[in-house]
């Protein structure tokens, strides 16, 4: 499979420096690899044989040979099938970024591939002791992992961010100073994270403000830039009320959209111009008709086409709102009986069906385009510990392969697993915790999000035991 990554202005210096490339590469055919191609800021990811074709068909697109061209093909470093197409380069859009997958990652075929069940602490204490001190966290809530290994991690219950670099023994602040306030150095159990380039976007739930803090400070607990939320809890543009999610598009870095829960909206700031807007929903106000919505909390971008897809939680659906044009939203999931307070929504990589976390009816639905209901997936819509069920999943991922991660809890004493749906699966199969809460190496206490980095190794934020855990691929089956 080929990634092409870069701005199409440098088609042309790109295409100059495809010679001067490839003619320093002697390695197996078959050998992934990641290739920058001189001169330029364009990247390509694939093995070598591919990423040659691939130019060749690039080169003939530009000068006018058709190159419509769809194929299946065996990739050498994996069993399983993977799927490539090339098309002209004038349509070319950005690829669709889910945030929880690496941009780099390597091969996996997962049908056996398999995962340590011993998780490592890779911050805080082993033992799910919280602790104020930087060797320790406190009720973490979400995290940010660099292909290095660094974490970005909100310490909510210690009311900082705390930088972990790989193998380190402790945090460094790098937002808040531990102490609970509201100066422009403190924060106020911080719950959700946004990365884009030397700028760290931080949720600041009970000063009910968006922290903008610099990651290319060498100050220890740096200022921060109130974003939006000057004025205290509120529904006016310059108020917020609990912003569950954020999120920044790859295409559009000066945007971020923030999912304002309490106030029934979601909000688009724009940092180039320093101006907030509403782009659904309606200040302060729920309901159920088309401009409205209830409570929304997950929010998924399709950069193909700007759209925007929100998991209207209390309004038992998910509503698309055209980013291009100021509209009304469109119901493309949910209706009378179809949906019971979904809470995540995740887009495939070609933007059109949705995978649904319909967390009340216990269970992940696959949406396709167009549809009039879901598939179910995983679960089978009753709470359950077995391989076959879920009890309130409240996070869902994809990896590069359409394979489906399950955050599944119910915050009391059952689940407290994170589980693996393959492909096509009719059951999952745990890769971390062991289903029930405890403070062993293999156990979990209220896990609620999760990452990936590029090699496939699992990072959990496990909650109620105020530590990360992660947990190693041993082997990608390929």
């Amino acid at each position: 499979m080929i990634w092409l990554r870069g701005r199409t202005e440098r088609i042309q210096p790109a295409l100059d420096s495809i010679r001067h490339t490839f003619s320093q590469y002697q390695r197996r055919a078959d050998t992934q690899e990641t290739i920058q191609l001189q001169k330029t800021n364009w990247k390509m990811v694939g093995n070598l044989t591919s990423l040659i074709i691939f130019s060749i068909l690039l080169l003939a697109t530009l000068i006018g040979v058709p190159t419509v061209l769809t194929k299946v093909k065996k990739d050498k470093t994996c069993s399983e099938t993977t799927h490539w197409t090339t098309i002209s380069t004038s349509s070319v859009q950005p690829a669709t970024m889910i945030p929880f997958i690496s941009q780099n990652m390597n091969p996996l075929c997962t049908a056996t591939a398999s995962w340590n069940s011993i998780g490592i602490t890779v911050a805080g204490l082993p033992n799910g002791s919280s602790s104020t001190a930087l060797n320790g966290l406190k009720y973490p809530h979400d995290i940010y992992v660099y292909d290095d290994g660094t974490l970005l991690i909100a310490d909510s219950g210690n009311n900082r961010i705390i930088r972990w670099n790989h193998n380190a023994t402790e945090g460094i602040n790098i937002g808040g100073t531990g102490a609970y306030g509201s100066w422009v150095n403190l924060l106020a159990d911080p719950i959700a994270l946004a990365v884009q380039g030397n700028a760290l976007y931080v949720s600041d739930v009970e000063n009910y403000r968006i922290q903008m803090f610099p990651l290319n400070s060498n100050l220890s607990s740096p200022d921060a830039t109130t974003i939006i939320g000057r004025y205290g809890q509120g529904s006016s543009l310059m108020q917020i009320n609990q912003v569950t999610n954020l999120l920044v598009p790859v295409s559009k870095p000066s945007l971020l959209y923030m999912a304002d829960s309490k106030n029934h909206r979601i909000l688009s700031w724009n940092s180039q111009f320093n101006y907030t807007s509403v782009v659904a929903g309606q200040t302060g106000i729920s309901g159920s008709n088309s401009t409205l919505l209830n409570n929304p909390l997950g929010i998924a971008l399709d950069e193909r086409t700007f759209s925007l897809y929100i998991a209207d939680t209390f309004n038992n659906r998910i509503q698309k709102y055209d980013m291009n044009t100021i509209s009304a939203g469109t119901t493309v999931a949910g209706g009378v009986g179809q949906l019971n307070n979904p809470s995540a929504v995740q887009l495939d990589p070609s933007g059109t069906n949705m995978f649904i976390a319909d967390t009340l009816n216990h269970r992940i639905l696959l949406w396709l385009n167009g549809a009039v209901k879901g598939h179910t997936i995983a679960g089978n819509g009753n709470a359950g510990t077995s391989a076959t069920q879920l009890n309130n999943p409240s996070q869902i991922r994809l990896d590069s392969n359409y394979n489906l991660y399950v955050v599944d809890t119910n915050n009391n004493t059952l689940n407290h697993r994170i589980l693996l749906w393959l492909n096509g699966a009719v059951k999952g199969h745990t890769i971390a915790g062991n289903g029930n809460a405890g403070t062993s190496a293999t156990q979990l206490n209220n896990p609620s999000q999760i990452r990936l980095d590029s090699n496939y190794n699992l990072y959990v934020v496990d909650t109620n035991n105020s530590r990360i855990q992660r947990f190693d691929l041993i082997s990608n089956g390929c």
